[in-house]
């Protein structure tokens, strides 16, 4: 008997989890708002975030001839006629009580050292290479400075050769390109407009007058070039200071000196810059000292070649198009490598992945306010759920015994296990309004470092969730992951983009985890420091008191497709073709995304003996009379199901997933089948199950007896229980060894030597 629809749909559920507290306002601090990188990337990143609908203060030092637009909706705090020093200590006045660090670009050490003694706390980014440093990295305490940012891994390899002491991070900025980067129209007008023949090489320079881009370099390389062919020289960019004047009468006389003049533009800046990239047939990039260069990135992403000087963190960009030189190369081999490109017929963009906001993360991170808790779990939802139940099982049981709190990342369908964790006055709360990665990040890091958590122990999280934990929590902040199996291994391989971006891949997620708690012994486990093993457990249940008066089979959980419902019922039709008087009952719910699915299992339920009962989060039909419990699952780790079904007498119909073996034993605790089992198979067993009842009710008691002895709640509990302390021990001992030599928290990994089992 098929059931209706209404019911079987789980919705949000009441709002018994505590959302976030109002998130602080974004801060950062820049020189000026010149036409640099720097300033582009910090406009970028919060009209990411304005978009989103937060609240970003901005302070600018300096006024500049040219500037860039500050998006609408950001506080724009300006100097006036008071000098420098005075205006930083105003804006140390006005941020002393913020929770969260200042983003800082580009700003001395000397400026930063003003907000620090108000107890300002920043993150300073190094956007250049050594040479264009405006910091000391030597002279950064943990203290002042909880995270310094790197524009790339070079950059990152030269800080901690300085002598950085504070942990670092890299970001790599992808810049926004615009659809004009690829408009045919644009491209013509431009290249009319400025002379440019239609069979000339159109080479584009970007980036303002500075001795480090080496402009005049450039110029020799069109020199050369146009000897080797027809081509033309476009320079994008402007003069900010006097210095940059210099550079740009550098550039005029040598362009007169080798004749080129005739073949040399210079339109200064440009905005948008879009067009130009349109006009553009290759990209010439001859800095000196880069960190990671838009330009490069921009003109990449507009389908360009790009012929560039091997420096700073050029390398770190991987494209088929990037065609890397020493710095030191002969003008010649630049020009060669130029002449072998065609002019372009059309051009055509690259969509590219992009992380704008990133650059939020840091701000969770907060000054310790007590030492309020030992581990802080994060999972993705409390639905009534088998990975959620253990969870609460876990947490109830270590309640007494261990200081924690669970962060809740995305939407709880089902209010059962959130009622009752705070019937039992489990600290529950949402990071964030939604389940954005980079909005729970912050969130979570914001609590675990402000609570002066020892341990962030992931259960069943969104991987870019865990990716960016894994790359901004500081060092000191132990990471445990519990997992399933192999499908969440896949999943963390599946965000390789956002791993490219901080230069953090899931390798290293992988390396920065203190432990990985898998559910069974997974033959190839991820390359971590230290795995263990912690199947669920579950308490024991009174078995029912008299056998079921018919046949009776249930399946209980998520309806889903990884369940295979479908198949299910299938084998329902053909066992009971066979055995008129059986019956199937179906305890779960389906969510909102799976609604289509629910319908395809509702039209094959159609003249069936099938029940569907909703969601049961208490498990009281358990008590109740029945021959057996079936569970088909992909990617199982150790499922409850399973064991709840085993807990209460039950023998067990499952396929050979995950660690459903070390449960599920055929003749021994019920039938176990291939994974692949076909619907003939588990009608099969389904008969045998029917055909002799006293047979089912030995298998269940053996089954409720494994249980008892293996895996029972408290079993699990003290599993846990353990290697928190054991981490904890670690961690305080590694505390007072560094404390004891007079150094800081190690740069990017502790290093633990193995736990025992």
């Amino acid at each position: 008997m098929a059931a209706a629809i209404e019911g079987l749909v789980a919705g949000p559920g009441a709002q018994v989890v505590a959302g976030p507290p109002p998130r602080e306002p974004l801060r950062a601090v820049l020189p000026s708002l010149a036409l640099g990188g720097a300033e582009r990337i910090v406009i970028e990143w919060f009209a990411a975030e304005l978009r989103r609908g937060r609240a970003v203060e901005l302070a600018v030092l300096h006024r500049r001839s040219r500037e860039y637009a500050v998006p609408a909706g950001v506080t724009l705090i300006r100097r006036g006629q008071e000098v420098v020093e005075s205006f930083i200590e105003m804006l140390a006045e006005r941020w002393r009580d913020a929770a969260s660090p200042v983003s800082a670009h580009l700003v001395a050490d000397d400026l930063l050292a003003r907000l620090w003694a108000r107890g300002v706390r920043t993150v300073p980014v190094l956007h250049n290479t050594r040479e264009g440093w405006r910091n000391d990295p030597a002279r950064w305490s943990a203290e002042c400075v909880p995270l310094a940012i790197a524009c790339s891994e070079a950059v990152c390899e030269q800080a901690m050769q300085a002598g950085c002491r504070v942990q670092l991070a890299v970001v790599r900025h992808r810049p926004i390109l615009g659809a004009a980067a690829a408009d045919p129209a644009s491209r013509l007008r431009i290249r009319q407009e400025w002379g440019i023949a239609p069979d000339a090489l159109l080479v584009g320079v970007v980036g303002a007058f500075k001795a480090q881009k080496d402009h005049a370099r450039a110029v020799e390389v069109l020199a050369d070039l146009c000897g080797r062919r027809k081509a033309c020289l476009a320079i994008v960019g402007g003069t900010l200071d006097r210095s940059g004047l210099a550079q740009l009468d550098c550039v005029m006389r040598r362009a007169v000196a080798l004749g080129v003049g005739g073949a040399l533009r210079l339109p200064g800046f440009v905005s948008p810059i879009e067009p130009w990239y349109a006009a553009f047939d290759a990209l010439l990039n001859m800095s000196r000292h880069e960190g990671l260069s838009l330009a490069t990135q921009e003109a990449l992403a507009a389908g360009l070649p790009v012929v560039a000087t091997a420096v700073g963190g050029q390398a770190e960009i991987t494209h088929p198009n990037l065609y890397l030189l020493p710095a030191t190369a002969a003008v010649a081999d630049f020009a060669m490598q130029l002449a072998g490109f065609p002019v372009r017929q059309a051009p055509v963009c690259e969509a590219a992945p992009r992380f704008p906001r990133l650059w939020s993360v840091a701000a969770g991170l907060r000054r310790c306010a007590g030492a309020g808790l030992d581990t802080l779990f994060v999972t993705a939802n409390l639905n009534a759920g088998g990975a959620q139940r253990s969870l609460v099982n876990l947490v109830l049981s270590l309640a007494r015994r261990h200081r924690l709190a669970i962060a809740v990342c995305g939407e709880t369908t089902h209010p059962a296990f959130p009622v009752r964790l705070a019937r039992e006055q489990i600290p529950c709360f949402r990071p964030a309004t939604t389940a954005d990665p980079f909005e729970a990040a912050e969130g979570i890091l914001a609590r675990a470092t402000a609570a002066g958590a020892r341990t962030l122990c992931c259960w069943n999280v969104d991987p870019r969730v865990k990716l960016l934990l894994g790359r901004f929590a500081p060092t000191a902040l132990q990471l445990i992951d519990v997992s399933p199996g192999p499908y969440a291994w896949q999943e963390m391989a599946a965000v390789g983009d956002l791993g490219e971006a901080m230069a953090f891949g899931p390798a290293d997620f992988w390396q920065r985890l203190d432990l990985l708690v898998t559910k069974f012994a997974d033959p190839a486990p991820p390359p971590c420091r230290r795995v263990v093993v912690i199947p669920n457990g579950v308490d024991l249940r009174a078995p029912a008191l008299t056998p079921p008066a018919r046949v009776r089979f249930f399946v209980s959980g998520r309806i889903a497709p990884s369940k295979h419902l479908e198949r299910i019922l299938a084998a329902l039709r053909i066992a009971a073709g066979r055995m008129p008087d059986l019956s199937l009952e179906i305890v779960g719910q389906a969510e909102a995304r799976y609604h289509a699915y629910l319908q395809a299992v509702l039209a094959a339920a159609q003249g069936l003996p099938v029940a569907f009962r909703g969601a049961c989060p208490t498990l009281e039909f358990l008590a109740e009379p029945w021959t057996a419990a079936i569970v088909l699952g992909t990617h199982q780790g150790c499922p409850n199901a399973v064991l709840e079904a085993m807990s209460a007498g039950l023998a067990v119909i499952a396929n050979d997933s995950g660690g459903t073996r070390d449960l599920v034993a055929s003749g021994r605790t019920g039938w176990l089948l291939p994974e692949d089992c076909t619907a003939e198979e588990l009608a099969a067993a389904m008969l045998s199950a029917a055909a002799d009842p006293a047979q089912a009710r030995r298998l269940g008691a053996a089954a409720r007896e494994l249980v008892a002895r293996d895996f029972s709640l408290e079993q699990m509990a003290a599993r846990y229980l353990a290697v928190l302390e054991q981490l904890r021990r670690r961690s305080a001992e590694a505390a007072v060894s560094l404390t004891r030599v007079g150094k800081t928290q190690e740069l990017r990994h502790k290093v633990f030597s193995p736990l025992p089992n």
